[in-house]
């Protein structure tokens, strides 16, 4: 069983409410299930919109599994990137004619379909990121035309801004540590911290204070375009490349019950 399938499965299995946020580049569902209390404070939970780091699925979908809010809710996206994801584990291009072309780069692959990096296609100081420098379609780097010009980032901004959740969460890898700082207020920058180390020592990865060379990235835009708190953290601590399913394991487990956790300190305990 692919991603895109195991996804599909464990969602309509789940018995939470399941949706569809937009459609990709080559036309798959980027699916979206939520649990819990329509009216009270929201968490948005993402993974997998970088294509090689797909299995950060897995996270998101055992958290869904686990998940029995006593109060609030949570928006699980377990699969932001499908076309990327479907063609880093299998090749599959869907008859797409750049991922037909760049075969031979699908597992070093973090872009969707046309060569866009979503992760830089936000609107939030789009194209200053220091490690953007792809001028053109490409396995990485290239931010796009102009923000949002991608479905699947359009989709994903356009849900958020929606929902307005209290908090976002965003799965990548790899590393071990979470990234929380955009250029907030004062008085948004303590709030946010606060979270944010309360999050990391949680789930036992390091904080990453100062970190401002990023720019257009989902974390980003929740935190300069929709004043929240939102944190991108960075599963698997060391390796290389292209990562399996087993490779999530500890990351799995240590990240199980951290949507309820976040709900309850939004809430005050």
């Amino acid at each position: 069983m692919d991603i895109i399938q195991t996804v599909e499965q464990a969602l309509r299995q789940s018995g939470a409410d399941v949706t569809s946020i937009g459609k990709s580049v080559c036309g798959n569902d980027i699916l979206c299930a939520h649990r819990g209390d329509y009216g009270g404070k929201q968490v948005i939970i993402t993974a997998a919109i970088h294509a090689r780091e797909c299995y950060t699925a897995l996270v998101a979908l055992r958290q869904l599994a686990d998940f029995r809010p006593t109060r609030g809710g949570a928006y699980f996206v377990p699969l932001v990137n499908p076309d990327g994801a479907a063609f880093f584990e299998s090749g599959n291009t869907f008859g797409h004619s750049f991922l037909s072309a760049n075969a031979h780069m699908r597992k070093r692959w973090k872009a969707n379909a046309d060569g866009v990096d979503l992760n830089c296609n936000f609107d939030a100081n789009f194209g200053s990121g220091a490690q953007q420098s792809k001028l053109a379609p490409a396995a990485h780097g290239f931010v796009g035309e102009y923000p949002l010009c991608a479905p699947e980032s359009k989709a994903l901004a356009t849900f958020t801004s929606t929902v307005m959740p209290a908090a976002t969460v965003s799965y990548h890898c790899m590393g071990g540590e979470l990234y929380w700082q955009f250029f907030q207020d004062d008085a948004r920058l303590a709030r946010d911290e606060a979270l944010a180390a309360a999050i990391a020592r949680r789930i036992g990865v390091n904080k990453v204070d100062g970190e401002l060379d990023s720019a257009g990235g989902y974390k980003d835009f929740c935190v300069q375009r929709l004043r929240i708190p939102a944190v991108t953290i960075e599963l698997i601590k060391r390796g290389a490349h292209p990562f399996g399913p087993s490779d999530y394991a500890d990351d799995i487990e240590a990240n199980a019950d951290l949507p309820q956790f976040i709900l309850d300190y939004i809430y005050g305990g």
